[in-house]
């Protein structure tokens, strides 16, 4: 008995000893205790065809929430972000959404308007504040959503005001004719609303030609080139290579009149342009843009050169597109609400109720935008005005043309 009794408490006290060597490295000086982690589900095209302006995109909106952390702006929490790709295969969108949530996400990026629109309903009964590029035109105030700026059919309606207010009407005799080449996505029908928004409005202040619509990956254009020849403008809601192919044969085909997009087709996707085009051939070239271009000497765009520079050095490309610009601009905006989150709450507690109340108090004033940076009532997007750049054939850029800021009609 005092033998086995003996090996009894012997046991015991090596268990003792475990446990307390245990709790020892647990508390070691090598280890660092991590704060609250705080999760940010990015749900967007990442290899199918609008990726090549989307990646540096979202690059440039998770690196805005890198630099703050290392900045020690969110104080103890850490962020962690996961990623979808819907590969703008919208039977992707409502699962990918549903795995991010089931992942823990508090708050997420969807950039796609149609992404959003498809998901809308998700939004409020999941609690999800969600931040996109361009606004949702279907829900222009949706009480979960959050967008960087206005709708495509928002960026028409500037580009036809711009057009009404330059056009010589009594130099020409005529109005001018506005044709539109999209394709078979849903943005191309938001674009159109802008469109025929202000064709109802002035309908003695343009010729509309027509809409064209393409196929996904489609590269010969003779029937759609046709049907638009007459356009003093053509404005185009296609990305990609399908720009680029329409573009190129259009001015191998004669076309001589003006090229312009908004926000995507051609800023983001310009070096796919320039590649295959002759520098002449490559006149009256515009795009309507939310933002200051990368030539402006402001905090904003220097914000923008060191996320880049610190994560991205060598990447030229980036200093040429509105991609990162976007992206840039998301996360400045959700990294003032994430910090204003954590210090109404405490970090431990953030969670979507806490997020979407620090989006709706967003008030910054950015030098180089023509106002307060703010989510209006009835309005989720944060930029509500345009300026207009031309690609300068010269210095190989795009340039701000000093037009006035734009706000479109329906916003005013």
């Amino acid at each position: 008995m005092t033998r086995r009794l003996t090996k009894v408490v012997a046991l015991v006290l090596a268990g003792v000893l475990l446990v307390g060597s245990a709790g020892l490295a647990g508390c070691g000086e090598d280890e660092e205790e991590k704060g609250p982690e705080i999760i940010i589900g990015v749900l967007t095209d990442f290899t199918g065809p609008a990726c090549f302006a989307v990646k540096p995109t979202i690059d440039a909106f998770m690196d805005a929430f890198k630099l703050a952390e290392e900045k020690g702006e969110f104080g103890e929490a850490t962020i962690k972000f996961i990623t979808y790709d819907q590969r703008t295969d919208y039977s992707r969108t409502k699962p990918g959404y549903i795995w991010l949530k089931g992942q823990g996400a508090v708050m997420m990026s969807i950039i796609s308007p149609t992404d959003r629109s498809i998901l809308a309903e998700d939004f409020g009964s999941d609690e999800m504040p969600v931040i996109g590029s361009s606004l949702d035109e279907g829900s222009p105030a949706h009480p979960w959503a959050f967008s960087g700026y206005g709708s495509n059919g928002h960026e028409t309606e500037a580009v036809m005001q711009w057009i009404m207010e330059t056009w010589d009407y009594e130099g020409t005799g005529r109005n001018p004719k506005i044709g539109h080449q999209g394709w078979v996505l849903a943005s191309t029908i938001f674009h159109q609303v802008g469109i025929d928004r202000m064709l109802e409005w002035y309908p003695d202040k343009f010729d509309f030609v027509s809409l064209q619509k393409a196929p996904m990956g489609t590269a010969t254009w003779v029937a759609e080139i046709g049907n638009l020849a007459e356009s003093d403008y053509i404005f185009f809601s296609t990305v990609g290579g399908m720009t680029t192919t329409f573009i190129k044969e259009a001015r191998d085909r004669g076309y001589t009149g003006a090229f312009i997009s908004g926000t995507n087709a051609f800023p983001g996707f310009w070096d796919g342009v320039t590649a295959v085009m002759p520098a002449d051939e490559l006149y009256d070239c515009y795009f309507a843009g939310w933002m200051p271009w990368w030539d402006a000497d402001i905090d904003f765009i220097d914000g923008a050169r060191e996320s880049i520079e610190t994560y991205h050095a060598g990447d030229a490309s980036r200093l040429r597109s509105s991609g990162p610009l976007s992206g840039w601009q998301m996360g400045v905006f959700g990294v003032d609400a994430l910090k204003r989150a954590i210090e109404a709450v405490g970090a431990e507690n953030v969670d979507g109720s806490a997020i979407r109340d620090a989006f709706l108090a967003t008030n910054l004033t950015v030098e180089g935008f023509g106002e307060a940076w703010q989510f209006r009532e009835g309005y989720h997007g944060l930029l509500r005005q345009m300026t207009v750049f031309k690609w300068n054939q010269t210095g190989e850029d795009w340039e701000d043309i000093g037009y006035p800021w734009i706000t479109p009609w329906s916003l005013q």
